[in-house]
């Protein structure tokens, strides 16, 4: 019999998810060389956009930790604006259910990401209520998400966030499916490298509709 869990309650971590869905870290260090090389470069809109959003951002930080509905409204929803992913030809689908089937034992893992640009961008958003977790803890969740695409031809992307940091993600779908991360950018300090964030989800943009 085949029973129902959520993502929370199962996928506690990469190792879990290695076993059960047969996935890897790709041992090629070019497999996920996007997050570092065309970048675009920000035109002064862009730039000022940034600027817009880290001080809205300190703002309304500088009371305490954010939930995962400000951080959307602050910083996802403006990133994706400057981006150009809310206009044609990206297609959004936010919330978005997914059911990931896993075997050994039998079970199918529901959950929900916050956006998904072009089904092959998703994006997921830490939410923290009392302590700061890390970025990274989000990773096992959300390549499980991304193990439910429907492009198993082509490499997926996916953007962890938790307001103060972002990660980037590479999955490929193949026989034995293969992902590999990003460094962790801040968005916190005073020198924060929102700016990197949006070059790389620009250059993502250029590669998903290619």
């Amino acid at each position: 019999m085949v029973s129902t869990v959520g993502i929370t309650d199962t996928i506690k971590s990469l190792s879990d998810l290695q076993t059960r869905c047969n996935l890897h870290q790709a041992e090629d260090e070019n497999f996920f060389n996007e997050w570092l090389t065309d970048l675009p470069q920000l035109n002064p809109q862009e730039q000022s956009g940034i600027t817009r959003i880290k001080r809205r951002y300190d703002y309304h930080r500088v009371d305490g930790l954010l939930l995962e509905g400000t951080i959307n409204l602050l910083v996802v929803s403006p990133l994706l604006e400057l981006a150009g992913f809310l206009d044609s030809p990206y297609r959004i689908c936010s919330p978005y259910g997914i059911n990931l089937e896993i075997e050994e034992p039998e079970a199918t893992i529901r959950g929900f990401i916050d956006v998904v640009v072009q089904e092959k961008l998703w994006i997921f958003v830490v939410e923290s209520k009392r302590n700061s977790i890390p970025v990274i803890t989000a990773i096992p969740q959300l390549l499980a998400y991304m193990l439910t695409t429907p492009h198993r031809d082509k490499s997926v992307f996916g953007m962890a966030t938790n307001g103060d940091e972002f990660i980037f993600i590479k999955l490929a779908i193949t026989d034995k499916p293969e992902y590999d991360v990003s460094r962790t950018f801040s968005l916190f300090p005073r020198r924060h490298e929102l700016a990197e964030v949006l070059q790389i989800l620009k250059r993502l943009g250029e590669l998903m509709i290619a």
